[in-house]
């Protein structure tokens, strides 16, 4: 069974932003350090700043707005139900294939497996983040 889910209202991080490769390494869409009041209140700030925005999730803002599309409006088509990232992560989880195709101007196609010992990813998953690729075994 096909599915579709269109993403509107999304505004565009600006071309500076992209282009900087420092800006690459941070997380502009997460909640920030200040935020975060929780998140090891004995350090220093400069050391929760450096570990929440930049080792935390190394290039998210690299794959999730310039190789990702998760400032655009698009919609995307893929199996039911589109919104999942792997099939092992539903209630109750499924063995098997899961696709999707984000519709910008260039298709961007993701597709994931997991089964009992492999779980594979490859592509744009279904909000717009480059996932690259993933394989892991199971353990």
């Amino acid at each position: 069974m096909i599915d579709s889910l269109t993403w509107t209202g999304r505004i565009r991080k600006p071309w500076y932003k992209k282009i900087n490769p420092i800006w690459w390494f941070q997380n502009d869409d997460n909640q920030t350090v200040d935020q975060a009041t929780w998140y090891h209140p004995e350090w220093s700030y400069r050391r929760r700043w450096w570990t929440w925005n930049v080792w935390r999730n190394p290039l998210q803002n690299l794959r999730s707005f310039v190789l990702g599309v998760q400032d655009r409006n698009y919609t995307v088509t893929g199996k039911y139900p589109v919104n999942v990232i792997q099939r092992d992560d539903m209630q109750p989880p499924e063995m098997g294939w899961q696709w999707c195709v984000c519709w910008t101007l260039l298709p961007r196609p993701f597709a994931s497996y997991s089964g009992e010992k492999w779980v594979l990813q490859f592509g744009w998953q279904f909000n717009g983040f480059f996932a690259g690729i993933k394989f892991n075994r199971h353990q």
